[in-house]
């Protein structure tokens, strides 16, 4: 009997390509594994909330509110933590977030307007790019004020500009430093600085105490916040608002655009104001992932419109006004694109302050 003779040859080749294949595959697969990033384990790594500001004011409050809900909007539902990480106007906290924090989504932090474009305007100190951040939300606008205590004798925005007031500040970089000294410098107002409180809690303090008399440029929606007695009793007075257009509030205070007494004066103003539009701004570090930053994004989205987390923002009186994360990017372009002059005479205004 003649056997058939297997085609030993043909299934020899079938066998290498299948294997070809195989290992081909298995090429491609190691190869996407280097260059796909992955998300970090949620499930055993906690989120870190980093705040500028020692407790009690509009940023800490913010950021504590996202700290009890943040988690389970995540994959993997993980614990959120905040951090509060003071000192040099927020410089402190940007640093860390920018430079030394991971680079996995799992660090974020509430970054102070004034802060993120202190590069652009000169501060060496301010070790980052704001365009780099991966920005994830804002949820609310800035609208600074000048307040004073009610028993002090200011009552409107030319008592302030005509007389000496005592003016209680924070940090370099601060909102509640810089604009004491802008006032002083374009306005024209009569201020003493009192340095060194760390955050707006400390000046309110201080402010009970009889130490100052006021404070300029902390967050209206803060004080709000932060001291709704202290609104609802008249114990605070605004004389003047930091904004390109009068807030609802306060429609019957003017802004220090209307103060200003030069264009050029008011074209610093404009561009300053600008840099602060989105005033409870999050972002994670320069370098996180593309996909981590989305789910981040799509978390605070859905966060922002659950009925549990505007129930508990009403409740501590903090106001939601939800802008996305690519809105905040092509804001952060926008400032580096303004007119260089502008620009210039802005850093020579900031440099002119006690660094």
């Amino acid at each position: 009997m003649v056997r058939p003779v297997a085609n030993t040859g043909r299934r020899t080749i079938r066998l290498a390509a299948a294997g070809c294949a195989l290992l081909c595959v298995g090429l491609v697969t190691a190869e996407t594994a280097r260059t796909e990033p992955r998300s970090p384990d949620l499930k055993t790594r906690p989120i870190t909330v980093a705040i500028p500001t020692t407790t009690g004011g509009g940023y800490d409050i913010y950021s504590r509110l996202v700290a009890r809900h943040l988690g389970r909007f995540l994959p993997g539902n993980p614990g959120v933590v905040a951090v509060n990480m003071p000192g040099a106007g927020g410089l402190i906290m940007v640093n860390w977030l920018a430079n030394v924090a991971p680079k996995d989504g799992s660090a974020i932090g509430i970054v102070p307007g004034p802060a993120a474009f202190e590069g652009l305007l000169g501060n060496a100190r301010a070790q980052f790019d704001a365009r780099r951040f991966g920005w994830i939300a804002s949820l609310n606008d800035y609208t600074g004020a000048a307040v004073v205590w009610h028993e002090t004798r200011f009552f409107t925005a030319r008592d302030l500009i005509e007389n000496q007031i005592i003016i209680g500040g924070g940090g370099t970089s601060s909102d509640v430093t810089l604009w004491p000294n802008l006032f002083s410098n374009l306005l024209g107002a009569k201020i003493k600085l009192v340095s060194g409180y760390v955050g707006t809690s400390t000046i309110a303090l201080a402010m009970e105490r009889g130490e100052v008399q006021g404070a300029i440029g902390a967050d209206w929606d803060g004080w709000k916040t932060s001291k709704p007695d202290w609104i609802r009793d008249n114990k605070l007075r605004v004389l003047v608002q930091i904004a390109l257009s009068r807030n609802p509030d306060l429609l019957g205070i003017p802004t220090v655009l209307e103060l200003s007494k030069t264009p050029d004066d008011r074209a610093v103003l404009e561009l300053l104001i600008s840099r602060q539009k989105y005033s409870r701004a999050f972002a994670t570090s320069p370098g996180t992932p593309e996909p981590m930053v989305t789910s981040l994004r799509q978390a605070f989205s859905r966060m922002a419109m659950n009925s549990e987390f505007l129930a508990d923002a009403a409740k501590g009186a903090a106001a939601i006004h939800f802008a996305a994360g690519e809105e905040i990017d092509r804001h952060a372009e926008a400032i580096f694109a303004y007119p260089k002059a502008a620009i210039e005479r802005a850093t020579a205004e900031l440099r002119k302050l006690p660094q």
